[in-house]
């Protein structure tokens, strides 16, 4: 009987400091987890207090900003006090890389014709040319994306803006804007998931999600004709 007992004792020690182990064990992912989770959810709530303050919101799928005006080739541009015009790209564009790892952006004087390269950005083992959406002068270049590019695609629309350009006439001002912009953004979201589903061969994603693959999963051709035919001035 004392063995027994002995036995029983023993464990439950072994059983106690078990316990205690694990205990000691979900204290420090708690320790660890928690002020990761508080983190990310301050970075999304200052996300959504900036998309709020910037007027942004989703239109068939793609994040809208409605005080710009819009080029073909998915660059926006926001007139500064003094008439120079802040040039980005929207958020079709922004798809096209997974990510912005570095920034190549003309010397301030620089005069570019439409259509003319005035950017170039690397990311997942890509390189796309950005052109020019109109003719102008570089009065410009953001140095915080030179910085940290990664501001193209997390402030896209704020500030990720690449050059500030100088408009060499007003053409500028019949691009799209306002509801004509919504209705260019909706037609334009439309035909990138038919150019996926018709000349790359991917199925469009449910719930008015956008198909977006990584560039080296459409291959080097599919890659090719996805740029040249979004990223046109």
């Amino acid at each position: 009987m004392t063995a027994f007992i002995e036995i029983l004792q023993s464990a439950g020690v072994f059983f106690a400091g078990l316990l205690a182990r694990f205990g000691l064990f979900l204290a420090m992912v708690a320790l660890v987890a928690l002020p990761a989770a508080a983190l990310a959810l301050a970075i999304r709530a200052v996300q959504a207090r900036r998309q709020r303050a910037l007027g942004l919101r989703r239109v068939a799928g793609v994040l809208f900003r409605p005080d710009l005006s819009y080029a073909p080739g998915h660059t926006w541009l926001h007139r500064r006090k003094g008439g120079a015009l802040e040039l980005g790209l929207d958020d079709l564009a922004q798809r096209l890389l997974p990510s912005v790892t570095a920034v190549e952006l003309p010397r301030p004087g620089t005069v570019v014709e439409r259509g003319q390269p005035i950017a170039r950005l690397h990311g997942g083992g890509r390189a796309v040319s950005i052109p020019a959406p109109i003719a102008g002068t570089v009065a410009g270049v953001n140095a915080a994306v030179l910085r940290d590019p990664a501001l193209v695609k997390r402030e896209g629309y704020g500030k990720g803006w690449l050059v500030a350009i100088v408009p060499a006439d007003a053409a500028w001002e019949d691009l799209p804007r306002a509801e004509d912009a919504e209705s260019f953004i909706r037609r334009e979201a439309a035909r990138w998931s038919r150019f996926f589903e018709e000349r790359l061969g991917f199925a469009a994603a449910d719930g008015g999600e956008l198909v977006a693959p990584a560039p080296w999963v459409v291959g080097e051709e599919g890659w090719k004709a996805l740029t040249a035919e979004f990223l046109r001035a």
